[in-house]
């Protein structure tokens, strides 16, 4: 076993579940409480941990019926829901016998979470919902172009990453109208400065400064992600000046 692999095979166990669609008992690998060392978070808030990945492991996927969804929201279905589910997915799906596996490559979990956003759009998840798991998405091909020497899969990688941003950044603005915080467990100011920093990859750099002067100003924003956005405005700045 690669050496890598069995150091993360020691901070991840089996979680058992219920799944709320067909009542099977299933399984999916978790993370152990306090395991993952954090670090820092990237330009886009993806979390840094030194010994493993610990988006990886953010989604529970029933193998019997095909629903999934983030670990957070897994039981949190309503009956009008799961019937969606078992007449969209379920009905459709073939089920099979659980994988036996160490640990989740990158292109396993960028699976299991795509198939989390599908259920999340069938069931008729809020905004939030949707853009919560599209940021995993993101984050997930972010770290799978991090592993890659080839140029023209690395390329590819980061394009499916900025897809599944811009796919979070429409439906977190709407969430950002329409639903109270925590937002896809983000307070404002968080929430505000990675809806900037999206705004800046798409070009839209008007709109990625008004939400950067409103962390920058508002008094509840911590030092860490002050800096941040202090820093993104050094990038939009001379875009604006150059438009």
């Amino acid at each position: 076993m690669d050496e890598a692999i069995a150091k993360e095979k020691t901070l991840i166990i089996d979680r058992k579940y219920t799944c709320p669609v067909c009542d099977k008992q299933i399984r999916a690998k978790s993370v152990k409480s306090n395991a993952a060392k954090f670090i820092d978070t990237m330009v886009d808030l993806r979390p840094l941990h030194n010994n493993i990945n610990v988006t990886k492991y953010d989604a529970v996927c029933c193998p019997n019926c095909g629903f999934a969804a983030l670990t957070k929201n897994f039981t949190n279905t309503t009956q009008i829901q799961r019937k969606l589910i078992r007449e969209k997915i379920q009905a459709n799906y073939k089920s099979h016998e659980e994988v036996e596996c160490d640990t989740y490559t990158t292109e396993v979990a960028i699976s299991r979470m795509k198939m989390a956003l599908l259920c999340t759009v069938t069931k008729g998840g809020k905004d939030s919902e949707i853009g919560n798991v599209c940021v995993k998405i993101s984050w997930l091909y972010e770290s799978l172009a991090e592993e890659t020497e080839d140029e023209e899969k690395r390329a590819l990688y980061l394009k499916e990453a900025d897809n599944a941003a811009f796919k979070a950044y429409e439906h977190l603005s709407n969430a950002r109208m329409k639903e109270d915080f925590p937002i896809a467990g983000m307070n404002e100011t968080t929430l505000d400065y990675l809806l900037a920093y999206y705004a800046y990859k798409k070009g839209e750099y008007q709109t990625c400064m008004q939400y950067l002067s409103g962390v920058v100003t508002n008094r509840n924003t911590t030092p860490r992600l002050k800096d941040k956005s202090l820093e993104l405005k050094d990038l939009v700045s001379p875009k604006l000046r150059d438009n």
